[in-house]
């Protein structure tokens, strides 16, 4: 049986069986559908790639993310800041520089006790020359830590007045180099006062109310 053709747009020519073959419908169906898949081209670049390559993908990206979460920096105005535990936070602030006791007197004591140590008649005492000052150094330590009130006698004259504590806003060896500074200056020649004396009074001194002139003589503070 030959195949009957057409030049006619829509119309589609029929196919010979196969050898063997009966002539049907279905078996020109199937001559058709294996013609058309025959006739598609290949395309390259379409095929799915093989596992290996997602995985490996997947293991270079995962790596990625560590890397750049660890060193990748951040947005702060810090420009370099590392993360540092509780030996590198002691270490940095035992990197600090020394407290500088005049600068501490000028930012803090300078306005009651005036530069020269001399205080204000009547309101301040002076520190210049005190006899609170010259003898142990646990008294002015007291007094900074947790404050005075009350009538005091310095240099045979007797002020009514009230300090602030003010041991919450300098650290142990701060205290210590202010109150250094004040002994040995103004023609006080008293010795140093080492910051672990501070440290062992703000401990026992923890909770304790402003200091009077009485208090202070009934635990040998009496100069």
């Amino acid at each position: 049986m030959k195949p009957e053709n057409t030049d006619r747009p829509g119309e589609h020519w029929s196919l010979p069986p196969l050898l063997g073959e009966t002539d049907s419908p279905e078996i020109h169906e199937i001559h058709r559908s294996i013609l058309q898949r025959e006739r598609l081209e290949p395309q390259e670049g379409a095929e799915p790639a093989p596992w290996w390559v997602w995985a490996v993908s997947v293991a270079v990206l995962f790596c990625m993310g560590i890397y750049l979460g660890r060193y990748g920096g951040s947005f702060k105005p810090v420009a370099h800041e590392l993360e540092m535990g509780s030996a590198g936070a002691a270490s940095t602030a035992s990197a600090r520089p020394a407290p500088n006791g005049a600068d501490i007197f000028s930012a803090i004591c300078i306005t009651c006790h005036q530069a020269g140590g001399t205080g204000i008649e009547g309101k301040y005492p002076p520190l210049a020359g005190s006899e609170w000052i010259a003898k142990d150094a646990g008294i002015p330590v007291r007094i900074v830590l947790n404050g005075l009130e009350g009538p005091i006698q310095v240099k045979g004259k007797q002020f009514v007045n009230q300090m602030p504590s003010i041991g919450a806003q300098l650290e142990d060896d701060e205290i210590a180099a202010v109150l250094s500074f004040v002994r040995s200056s103004w023609g006080n020649s008293s010795g140093k006062v080492p910051t672990e004396l501070v440290t062992k009074l703000r401990r026992e001194t923890a909770g304790q109310g402003a200091w009077t002139a009485d208090k202070l003589n009934a635990i040998g503070g009496k100069p």
